[in-house]
């Protein structure tokens, strides 16, 4: 349940504080001043739900979320009503192979053997597998600025750039979701022990990390900016204008020219953040099935209890068993010959016998 609340607060409400946090407050630090931008939080609000939902689909997406009940009936074509063929055998194999073989599942897989075999707490490796995902986060969003900033020129189409660098960085995100189950399975546990102790020591609540990792890649992706010389200001926002004031009552919703910017940074923590949290749900199940978590540990190996004799070779006696089972064999075979060569000169004796009429 608690987990099920953070997923919640993760797509709500932490981008929200993290973009009231960043424009609230407008400092004068030449007057030393500061003013609270009142007219901002109508954009506040709806670009961190609408941030936050975009983050949600991405994760669950392209991370390959499917609970198990889902892939036991076939998939989700058939539990939405879009495929008539429910618990179609065929369909329930191809379901359970693409869940085993999905970054969710792969993730899921891992939760369950540290959580239900290794028995470490639940809260403790969803923190871990959050701090490994902090390295994937930052590289998901350097990605687009590096290639903003060393593709050519010329290569580039103008109003384009937005779609380059979100295409940029969906191609990154697959493959860092690819990637990060191998990564875990191996430093998990390390990272769990690790999350434990930065919690003891500083006392930091479950949601600060994020806020803190937000306020953190924010800063990279300005710095990164200026470093760069990249211009944020060739961000069209007409689109993202559009959207929100068809969804919201508000006319002329103010937009900061740096929304691009936020962009970047939820999609790239959220969806991984979100990911992870959904990982370490579906592992935290009571009774997962065999076919999903392995039935490795109910295999008996055999030879242990008692050996099984086998065939001996050509030329070769079985201990405790007699003669050689090949002599057997043979024996028989020249026993049945002498027999065949018995009847037939019996009846040729037979036949000798008999008169000419």
């Amino acid at each position: 349940m608690w987990l099920t609340i953070i997923v919640g607060v993760q797509v709500f409400v932490a981008p929200i504080l993290a973009f009231t946090v960043t424009y609230i407050l407008d400092m004068d630090w030449e007057t030393w001043t500061f003013s609270l931008q009142i007219e901002l939080l109508p954009w506040i609000i709806s670009a961190a739900v609408m941030y936050g939902i975009i983050s949600l689909i991405l994760g669950l997406a392209v991370g390959g979320y499917m609970p198990t009940r889902v892939a036991d009936a076939g998939g989700w074509l058939p539990v939405m009503g879009m495929n008539r063929r429910l618990r179609d055998a065929d369909l329930v194999d191809r379901a359970r192979l693409g869940l085993t073989q999905s970054p969710y599942g792969k993730v899921t897989r891992i939760v369950y053997q540290e959580v239900r075999v290794n028995g470490r707490p639940l809260l403790e490796v969803h923190g871990g597998l959050q701090l490994l995902a902090a390295p994937l986060q930052l590289v998901l969003i350097m990605l687009p600025l590096l290639v903003l900033r060393f593709v050519p020129g010329e290569w580039l189409q103008e109003r384009r750039l937005l779609e380059l660098a979100l295409l940029v960085y969906l191609i990154g995100l697959v493959i860092g979701l690819r990637v990060y189950p191998k990564i875990a399975s191996k430093v998990v546990g390390v990272a769990a022990v690790a999350r434990r102790i930065l919690v003891d020591r500083t006392k930091l609540g479950w949601l600060f990390p994020v806020l803190l990792l937000w306020l953190v890649e924010r800063t990279i992706v300005s710095l990164a900016f200026q470093g760069l010389g990249l211009d944020y200001r060739w961000q069209d926002v007409e689109v993202e204008r559009g959207i929100l004031e068809a969804v919201l009552p508000v006319e002329d919703v103010i937009i900061p020219e740096s929304s691009f910017l936020d962009l970047l940074v939820a999609l790239s923590l959220l969806p991984m953040a979100i990911f992870t949290t959904m990982a370490v749900l579906g592992g935290g199940e009571q009774d997962p099935p065999k076919w999903f978590i392995g039935n490795e540990a109910d295999w008996e190996k055999m030879g242990e209890e008692g050996e099984v004799d086998a065939l001996p070779a050509p030329g070769e006696t079985t201990e405790g068993m007699g003669s050689d089972v090949h002599e057997i064999e043979e024996e028989e075979v020249d026993g049945s010959e002498e027999d065949e060569s018995f009847l037939f000169s019996d009846l040729a004796e037979q036949l000798g016998t008999l008169e000419d009429s």
